[in-house]
């Protein structure tokens, strides 16, 4: 394959990153309705009543982030290819980025079934049932970002050591990925609260690492986007 036709993939890979996180918060915040966020310390029956009154939309929107999940392969392609360059060949931190990257796709491609089994038929279980399988849903969506966050380890490591004649990020891009990095470390605390600043609806787990893991991934597009772009 020739350069050319790598930058033109390359160029639609930085675009799918837009496309993820588009179609990611419209299915599930405008079509499947989870915003405001479901409380954590909601009970049962509450859920089930969430869940049973809103199945339709529910599954339509899981359906569509499912889709995201295939959507973010092609960029994590694309991060991936830039690593490689770096690094000089298809490496250890190569792989590291294409693994961190389908990590993300099954993050974002399972806990949407767990939603879409609670909408299946709701009336036919437990409230119970409906409340475990919400609570999957949650911890595994917002608290499993630690699976994507190897890939801004590497390549805020890769800005700081690229050498070429005109690199395809500036050095304060390094900064803000192991910054973005810190800030999302606190998410994993949403796992032993159910309600104040680090429930999963809470300021440190959601408010803080889900824009900054939007804005990373904006960042990646936009200098991929313009390393595609140029013409040397």
């Amino acid at each position: 394959m020739n350069e050319a036709m790598t930058r033109k993939i390359n160029l639609l890979g930085a675009w799918c990153g837009i496309f993820y996180l588009v179609i990611l918060f419209l299915g599930w915040f405008a079509i499947a309705g989870f915003f405001p966020l479901h409380q954590p310390s909601a009970g049962a029956e509450e859920i089930a009543a969430v869940i049973r009154d809103n199945q339709t939309r529910i599954r339509i929107g899981m359906v569509l982030v499912m889709w995201g999940a295939a959507i973010f392969l092609p960029f994590t392609a694309t991060v991936a290819d830039y690593v490689s360059r770096v690094e000089g060949r298809n490496g250890p931190l190569t792989r590291i980025t294409t693994m961190a990257g389908y990590g993300n796709a099954m993050l974002t491609f399972y806990p949407p079934l767990f939603w879409l089994v609670a909408a299946f038929r709701p009336d036919e279980r437990s409230a119970d049932i409906t409340y475990l399988l919400n609570d999957i849903g949650w911890l595994q969506f917002i608290g499993g970002l630690s699976l994507v966050m190897p890939m801004i380890l590497v390549v805020g490591f890769c800005i700081l050591n690229d050498k070429s004649a005109r690199p395809a990020f500036p050095r304060w891009a390094a900064f803000a990925c192991f910054l973005g990095f810190v800030l999302m470390l606190p998410d994993q605390l949403l796992f032993f609260f159910k309600s104040g600043p680090f429930a999963w609806n809470g300021i440190i787990a959601f408010w803080v690492p889900v824009p900054v893991f939007c804005l990373l991934f904006i960042l990646f597009f936009w200098f991929l986007r313009l390393d595609a772009l140029r013409k040397d």
